[in-house]
């Protein structure tokens, strides 16, 4: 499994209900920033880490697939 896939499924088992609406960065299984808009989230992020983190958009609402 890539690291990116072992993040995002990492990502799926956090609380991430103070995020909702706003898009996080991850970086090793860590979320290294936030905001309403990607690109911002990326620039602050990278101004700190030379890894480029993985994006996430938290969703409003819970869904459930089943």
């Amino acid at each position: 499994m890539r690291e990116t896939d072992c993040e995002y499924e990492w990502v799926q088992y956090q609380d991430l209900s103070e995020f909702k609406g706003k898009w996080i960065a991850v970086i090793n299984k860590k979320i290294v920033g936030s905001g309403l808009y990607a690109d911002d989230v990326v620039k602050e992020v990278k101004k700190k880490n030379k890894e480029t983190p993985m994006l996430v958009k938290v969703a409003t609402e819970k869904y459930l697939f089943e």
